[in-house]
This record gives C-alpha cells, structure tokens and sequence, in this order.
C-alpha cells in the first residue's frame, strides 16, 4: 500500500494541485470578499482558511460536513464556517448536470474586525458570534430567511453600500435567538490536514457517497484510495475527529432524511437504499440522531 503522500500523487494532475487549505485572495478596495460558484467546483470539496465564512446554498440538496459534523442540506441553508473549520457541500443527484451558482459565499478576516473594534465599539457585538462558529452555525427558520435575503444584497455592492450590506447581514446572525442556531462541529478544535491527506480524504468521501447505498467496510475504502486499513483509519479520524464508521453512518441517516423529505418512497425502501440492512438498526440510529422516527420524520416534514 501507499502512503498518504503517495496515494495522493496518484491522482489526477488536476485533482492533485488541488490544496486542502483555500487561499482566499484579499479584495484591497474591501474588508470582505463575495462571490458564487457552481457545483461540481474547485472549492467544493473539503478545505478549511484562516478567514471566517458566511455560506449559503441556492439550490440542490445533500449532505454537509462540519469538523465532525455531517447533516442534510437543501436550498437556502445557511451556515456560518469559523476560522480553520474544515467543511464541504456534497450535493445528492442522480445525473452530471452541473448546479449552476449554486453558493453564494462570503469571506472575511475576523482580526481585521476584531482590532476595528477598537475604534469602532460596535463592531465588539460580533465577538460572541464569532467565537461560537468556531463550531460552525448552520441557522434556522426567520434568521436563515432573513440572512439569505441580506448575504444576496452584498452582491454587487461598493464601498460605503457594501459594508452597510455587510453590517445588516453580520447584525442579522449576531442578534439570532438560539432557537435558531444549530452548532455543528462538537470540539471546535483544528482538524488541519496537509495536501496530500486532503486529497485522499476527498477522494475517499467521493468513494462513500457514490457507494452509500451498499456495504462498505474500512479495507474496501482504503484500497480504494491507496492506503493501508491502518493508515485509512488513521487519516479518517484525524480529519473527521468521529472516524470512519460514525461518518458513513452519518452520511447514510443525512442521504435517508433526504429521500424521507423529497420522495414517497417507504421506509423500508428507504432503509435498504441507504445502506442499512437491518430496518430496526436503522430506525434505532436515526431516532438516536434526530430524535424521532422516520415516518414522524416525514410527517413533520410536511406539515
């Protein structure tokens, strides 16, 4: 088997200049940087940056990644990514089209506004929020509709209107109620990988999600990607902090409250798309994490 380093240099040129860490390059005539992408896409894969990132999703849905978080996604989430928290969007379809503008994405250097504070004591309002997306925040009812609404206003703005932009939408989050809040990442701690590590984790979660309706044991995924079990296990629990069994897991309960919420297929049919091969295990794990049935689930989903 290959060692990390190795397996990654395994890839394809493009995908092997690929870094783990994004570089975010500075806008001189403003304090944060916006833009969009489509997805499949360059940035969406799993990366993390010293900036702090407001990230909201137009459309398609999927499963999003947090530290050691992972849950579902659909249209309008939004979420708030702290300094060095790695994450990723990995949009579920059944066919190559490309998703186009599917994020919209704002960046900025968080010491920047904490030395502002300074001379600019409102600017003290964000601090609590920003320590807490240290975890990630993924936001929830009025605050995920209001923060949608004000992320797509910075878009196209300069100067003085910009940061006006920037301030209401920053106002937005920093003053949601925590009923409205889900922290994502449970440690809240640095997950950084180098280049190579990065590469073989991105290539192992594309492995899982186009697998996640079969079985999938950690020496099937290792020899997949190039890597000994060892080594596999090793890489997986330092990017992930829950290793490769809760993660797949994870996935798996993400993809079937997907299909719960946009399909009319039963549970069972569910169960057995999703990877699971036993319904009762799979009704125990999904209420363990989220709290109610599957067909509750569903239930509620509608309502």
């Amino acid at each position: 088997m290959l060692t990390v380093a190795a397996a990654a240099r395994s890839t394809t040129p493009e995908d092997a200049t690929s870094p783990v860490r994004e570089l975010v390059i500075p806008d001189p005539s403003s304090s944060v940087r916006w833009h969009e992408h489509d997805w499949p896409h360059p940035l969406a894969r799993w990366h993390y940056h010293p900036e702090v990132e407001v990230h909201l999703i137009r459309e398609s849905s999927g499963t999003v990644m947090a530290g050691d978080w992972a849950g579902p996604f659909g249209p309008g989430h939004l979420s708030l990514m702290g300094s060095f928290l790695p994450h990723n969007w990995i949009s579920h379809r059944d066919d190559d089209a490309v998703v186009r503008h599917r994020d919209a994405v704002l960046q900025f250097d968080q010491e920047r506004f904490f030395a502002a504070a300074g001379t600019l004591p409102e600017l003290e309002a964000l601090r609590p929020l920003l320590e807490a997306a240290a975890r990630g925040i993924e936001f929830t009812g009025r605050t995920a509709v209001q923060g949608a609404a004000a992320m797509e206003a910075v878009n196209g703005t300069f100067g003085l209107r910009r940061l006006a932009a920037v301030a209401e939408l920053l106002a937005v989050l920093a003053e949601s109620p925590e009923s409205e809040r889900r922290y994502l990442d449970s440690r809240g701690g640095s997950y950084r990988l180098d280049a190579s590590e990065a590469e073989v984790f991105n290539r192992a979660l594309g492995y899982i999600t186009e697998h996640l309706d079969g079985r999938m044991l950690v020496p099937e995924v290792a020899e997949a990607v190039g890597l000994s079990r060892d080594a596999f296990s090793r890489l997986f629990a330092k990017a992930t902090g829950v290793g490769f069994n809760r993660t797949v897991t994870r996935m798996r309960l993400t993809e079937a409250c997907r299909l719960l919420r946009g399909t009319d297929l039963p549970v069972s049919d569910i169960c057995y798309r999703v990877g699971f091969t036993n319904l009762s295990n799979f009704n125990r794990h999904f209420r363990a994490t989220t709290g109610t049935t599957p067909s509750r689930y569903r239930r509620i989903d509608q309502l």
